[in-house]
């Protein structure tokens, strides 16, 4: 008897593990977007202990009574991506966002979104740049650096533009007229006059002000690089009231806030103000319900109260930051064993881009971050642009980390613990004359733990460090001095390939790179290898490659190719080293009665390739987007843009998926997506717990129902409890996905309904049940 109950309750103990995994999944079609809230640079009060807070661009909204925080981002529910600037109007309950593509949302109580793209998306020759946000009545007065632009958020509509045709800093209203503070000194015009007419402008300062404000009907404005000062609107004088340089110029609650990194000054109504010096170095200053709040970068936003007696601003909180990812830099991306997304965010420095040294791993919803403090002290070299992460395969808390600058970076605990450079270990240097300069990459494990890495533009391309820790350099001429090696990659006999991506000077020589080295590492008298430029295609056209980005198997053998000429593909791989061997370019017929066919995304740059649990392609381009096609490459399943879906950009810099879950993460230039994608890895048999979910499926439930652990390429079937034949289809890789219908496309009724699954050689079958109640 006590057998039976200890068998039952792991029965519902495993249940209910089960029924919380399958909870914590998205839905399929599902989108998430995975923005860095981090360096925190602004915040604005609003009301009801509200205060929105832009990090990284990206904004979010903190209730300093509560304590809880809400995130925003495209689609949910904004328009857009990568904010440039804020400003609260409390009559109207509504936050004016712009973005730095001059695109601009209205959000009403911190819910409702109305998006006046007319502004971005006017074809004008002029600079849409917004730099700084003022309200009057029912309008808000956007400065721009072509005059005035006017919204009306009353009726939530762009009311005006007032092209002057020259910068303006700032602006604000005063009795009967407006003022703005250009870039050629400060003008102003009666409200009653047209002030479409240029001419209704008349210029009253030579003074260039950036900011210029109207607090409690003083005005005062700051003169880069001179001060703060009063300006006297009847006589047009000025007097200095703080010497210095400032970054910022606001007024909260009857405040006038004035600082720069290291100071702040809060004004009293009587122009007296206290000079408050920072202890840490500080973007923004802002005040609510009696705090002030210290927008302290990637510290977090931090509450603090004056202390008259010291004169500091001391915190009265913890930071504030979401947990979100360091930065959106996600140049590599690719899963460890036990399914823990890691992400390096540098860039491969060819067009002379140079990030912080970035790497990231999201582990069960939470972002950390490994070192970066002190690195440049500990080494002596900039920590810059890692290219690549790998995970050592026996020992999940010890990495490597590839670097385009200085060599090769080793971290234990996520806690930087050596530098390989030319001094310690078999790297070489690109330049004879600087020494320092280690291009590493394209960083993979084989199956014996040798860790294989790229080191650029040296006589011995590719290097080896054993497993033992001893160090293997492979000599071959044909890749000597190439520049830009990137990806690495075994294929299923142990050959490896590499992408060179592109041409660019002497030695960026763009194609890829075979080599057989007969699982003899350190004997190369029977290797072979082979590196190809210019290729022909399977009707004997030359296809000379320009870009070369990525490489990749899917799960039939093929290798296919990312480049600047669409996606080649290599039918027959082991045939690389034949005279006659080809690729083949897909041809998608046109349908409209010439019988001619286009190659497929022949003008699109692939700069990724990701093959999911059905063999499908998701492609990711420069330009336009993301791409699923069917496993032969002749359908287009999906064709993602940032106009189409909540992708944050058409720029893609690399696509994984989630082993298990088969959740598609699509890294950006403006951040990270995901996608729940309705395919996943299948097992090589059928999984001991299949099951249904949602299950039991209830009357409101209106998505699809999912049966995991299959088998790939499973024949699937939903019958009734007596046999009769609802639904079929073939599984997605290890899932087949249900819409709940019968073949005549109605909704089935209540009931039990089987789901019978074979392999398709039909040899081995599964069953397990879904409840269907309406």
């Amino acid at each position: 008897m006590r057998n039976l109950i200890i068998k039952r309750l792991f029965i519902i103990i495993y249940y209910l593990i089960t029924l919380i995994s399958i909870q914590a999944q998205h839905a399929i079609g599902e989108w998430n977007t995975y923005l860095s809230y981090n360096n925190i640079t602004y915040s604005e009060p609003a009301e009801d202990n509200i205060l929105y807070v832009i990090g990284n661009g990206a904004l979010f909204a903190y209730d300093s009574e509560d304590t809880s925080i809400r995130t925003y981002y495209k689609s949910n529910p904004l328009s857009d991506s990568n904010i440039s600037k804020i400003a609260y109007n409390k009559a109207y309950h509504t936050l004016v966002i712009t973005y730095s593509n001059a695109n601009i949302d209205l959000l009403i109580n911190g819910e409702d979104v109305y998006n006046l793209s007319e502004y971005m998306n006017k074809n004008v020759s002029l600079d849409k740049t917004i730099n700084n946000i003022s309200f009057f009545n029912e309008y808000a007065y956007l400065s721009t650096s072509f005059g005035i632009l006017a919204i009306n958020l009353k009726k939530k509509e762009i009311s005006n533009a007032y092209i002057l045709n020259k910068k303006v800093n700032d602006c604000f209203i005063k009795d009967d007229s407006i003022y703005i503070a250009t870039t050629e000194g400060v003008y102003a015009a009666l409200l009653s006059d047209n002030l479409l007419d240029i001419n209704n402008w008349k210029k009253i300062s030579q003074h260039i002000y950036t900011y210029l404000k109207n607090y409690n009907s003083k005005i005062i404005g700051y003169i880069e690089n001179e001060g703060i000062f009063n300006v006297q609107l009847d006589n047009y004088s000025t007097s200095q009231l703080v010497k210095g340089e400032f970054l910022y110029m606001n007024i909260y609650a009857n405040k006038l806030i004035v600082g720069n990194k290291n100071k702040a000054l809060l004004f009293q109504n009587n122009l007296s103000y206290q000079n408050v010096s920072l202890t840490k170095e500080i973007n923004h200053l802002s005040y609510l319900n009696n705090s002030y709040w210290g927008s302290y970068g990637d510290i977090g936003l931090i509450a603090q109260k004056y202390n008259q007696t010291s004169g500091l601003l001391e915190d009265i909180s913890s930071p504030i930051i979401p947990n979100s990812p360091k930065r959106n830099l996600f140049h590599y991306m690719t899963f460890t064993k036990d399914n823990r997304l890691l992400v390096a965010g540098g860039s491969l420095n060819y067009a002379k881009v140079v990030n912080p040294g970035t790497i990231m791993i999201y582990d069960h919803d939470e972002w950390m971050s490994f070192q970066e403090k002190n690195i440049d002290e500990l080494t002596g070299f900039k920590y810059v642009n890692i290219t690549s992460i790998v995970e050592d395969p026996n020992d999940p808390n010890h990495h490597f980390a590839a670097s385009a600058r200085h060599g090769l970076y080793e971290f234990h605990n996520r806690k930087f613990t050596k530098l390989y450079n030319i001094d310690n270990s078999e790297l070489q240097s690109i330049f004879i004359t600087d020494p320092n300069y280690v291009s590493t990459n394209g960083l993979i494990y084989d199956k014996k733990d040798n860790l294989w890495l790229v080191n650029n533009c040296t006589s011995s391309i590719i290097k080896v460090i054993k497993s033992d820790g001893s160090w293997v350099k492979l000599e071959i001429p044909e890749i000597e001095r190439i520049e830009t090696f990137e990806h690495m990659m075994f294929d299923r006999r142990g050959w490896l390939w590499i992408n060179a991506m592109w041409d660019n000077r002497a030695y960026d020589i763009p194609g890829f790179f075979c080599l057989n080295y007969n699982n003899t590492l350190e004997d190369q008298s029977d290797d072979k290898s082979k590196f190809i430029r210019s290729i022909p295609n399977q009707d004997g056209n030359l296809i000379t490659i320009g870009h070369c980005y990525c490489i990749v198997e899917d799960k039939e053998g093929s290798i296919w190719i990312g480049t600047d000429k669409g996606p080649l593909i290599l039918n027959n791989p082991s045939r690389i080293f034949n005279d006659n061997f080809y690729c083949t370019q897909i041809k998608i017929p046109r349908n409209d009665g010439s019988n001619l066919a286009d190659f497929l995304l022949a003008n699109d740059h692939i700069i990724t390739i990701c093959i999911d649990g059905a063999n499908r392609k998701w492609i990711g381009t420069k330009e336009n987007g993301v791409y699923l096609l069917s496993e032969d490459g002749q359908e287009t399943i999906h064709h993602f843009t940032k106009e189409n879906s909540p992708l944050l950009s058409n720029d893609i810099t690399s696509i994984v998926i989630h082993p298990k879950t088969g959740e598609v993460f699509i890294g950006t230039s403006h951040g990270l997506n995901s996608y729940q994608n309705d395919a996943i890895e299948a097992g090589e048999t059928f999984a001991d717990d299949i099951y249904a979910y949602p299950n039991p499926v209830k009357s409101d439930y209106n998505g699809v129902i999912t049966v995991t652990g299959l088998v790939r390429d499973s024949n699937v079937k939903i019958t009734t409890v007596n046999g009769s034949l609802v639904y079929q289809g073939v599984s997605l890789g290890g899932q087949f996905i249900w819409d709940g219908k019968n073949r005549e496309g109605k909704k089935v009724s209540s009931g039990i309904y089987m789901v019978l699954a074979a392999d398709k050689e039909g040899k081995e079958g599964v069953a397990t049940k879904i409840i269907v109640i309406r």
